[in-house]
């Protein structure tokens, strides 16, 4: 799903610099208002490198659409993983507006990187699931649950690579 943000270029009109919400969308906006051509700023990422572990995620956010550039920048870090052995991912979104919705989506994307390989889709942006516990399940249908996600972790990238860690450092 191609998400994205419309914003009007004519100053004359009401909805100038104002955002509209774009779903699969193409690469040409016209402003509901006025009719005329406007500016498309999807949502878009990319990572720096190859590597399968990610130690952190950066979110680009709060669009100023007449300078078309980002204001700040979000990130969330793991320290436990070492410098230069795992890759950083950049999410662009003229959705996210607040420091605190950045963050959010910064760490839940991260959780999600290393929880699943290949997890980005043909346009950068990860696909994210997410697995509930409730202490209100039966105590085997809860108990089924948390061995699933245990398995998953234990399949994660993150898990492969303190495992090769814990190998070397005790070699």
């Amino acid at each position: 799903m191609k998400r994205g943000v419309g914003y009007c270029e004519n100053a004359d009109c009401e909805d100038f610099s104002k955002g509209v919400f774009l779903l699969n969308h193409g690469n040409t906006f016209y402003c509901p208002r006025c009719r005329k051509l406007g500016h498309t700023e999807p949502e878009r990422g990319h990572t720096d490198n190859d590597h399968q572990v990610f130690r952190e995620v950066h979110v680009h956010f709060n669009f100023k659409a007449d300078e078309r550039k980002y204001r700040e920048i979000g990130i969330v870090m793991d320290d436990s993983l070492p410098e230069g052995t795992a890759n950083s991912y950049h999410l662009f979104s003229p959705l996210i507006k607040t420091e605190q919705r950045a963050l959010k989506v910064a760490e839940a994307i991260l959780a999600n990187l290393n929880r699943y390989q290949g997890l980005l889709d043909g346009e950068g942006i990860p696909r994210t699931t997410e697995t509930l516990l409730s202490f209100d399940d039966d105590f085997n249908d809860f108990a089924n649950k948390l061995a699933n996600l245990a398995d998953e972790w234990k399949k994660s990238t993150v898990a492969e690579k303190q495992l090769r860690s814990e190998t070397q450092t005790e070699a």
